[in-house]
């Protein structure tokens, strides 16, 4: 007799479960933070810069300034967020505005720290200096993880009618999958045509 057809049953009830598992474990949710810094910039204004005296020290000024993006992409509330700074940054600017604590290590770092941030929800940072440099973003991290740094970019804009013609599509595709791997296994453990 063949090892499938006599011990089939048992084999499915015990793989059942596993993938159960397995699938569960995977796509639990969870927080997922991500930051990109897509822009930045440093301005050469054409103003002179004088010291107390009066006296011209430099004939132009320079304005650094950089945007930060902070995003939940999971589908768990991320709490406790900090942006940890080389420095403090001289201006800081938040959209949308919501509440924040800020306080500088022993050793300078400066850090921002906000309460919560729920899922598909963004900060976006702007930070600038004026006759020096910017600092890095050294980390970004929650109670729940520690963020990825990743490059954004412009995505042009789809129309509702073909995103839901490719969702469509994609489960047509995923269901017609699972119905031929369960055809198989039945064809492979009980010698069955469908």
């Amino acid at each position: 007799m063949n090892f499938l057809s006599a011990y089939g049953k048992e084999i499915v009830s015990l793989a059942v479960p596993l993938l159960t598992w397995i699938l569960n474990s995977g796509l639990k949710a969870k927080a997922k933070l991500v930051w990109a810094s897509p822009h930045f910039f440093h301005f050469l204004v054409q103003e002179p810069l004088n010291d107390p005296e009066g006296n011209v020290v430099s004939p132009t000024q320079r304005v650094c300034t950089a945007s930060i993006k902070v995003i939940n992409t999971g589908r768990e509330t991320a709490t406790k967020i900090e942006l940890v700074f080389n420095w403090k940054p001289q201006y800081i600017n938040l959209w949308p505005v919501r509440h924040y604590e800020h306080k500088t290590d022993q050793d300078g770092r400066h850090i921002l720290i906000f309460d919560n941030l729920s899922p598909k929800e963004e900060i976006g940072i702007e930070i600038m200096c004026i006759n020096r440099d910017l600092p890095e973003l050294l980390l970004v991290r929650s109670a729940e993880c520690i963020a990825k740094n990743v490059r954004l970019s412009w995505v042009g804009y789809s129309s509702p009618l073909k995103i839901n013609i490719a969702r469509a599509l994609l489960l047509l595709g995923a269901s017609t999958f699972i119905y031929l791997a369960i055809v198989l296994v039945q064809f492979l453990v009980l010698r069955t045509p469908a």
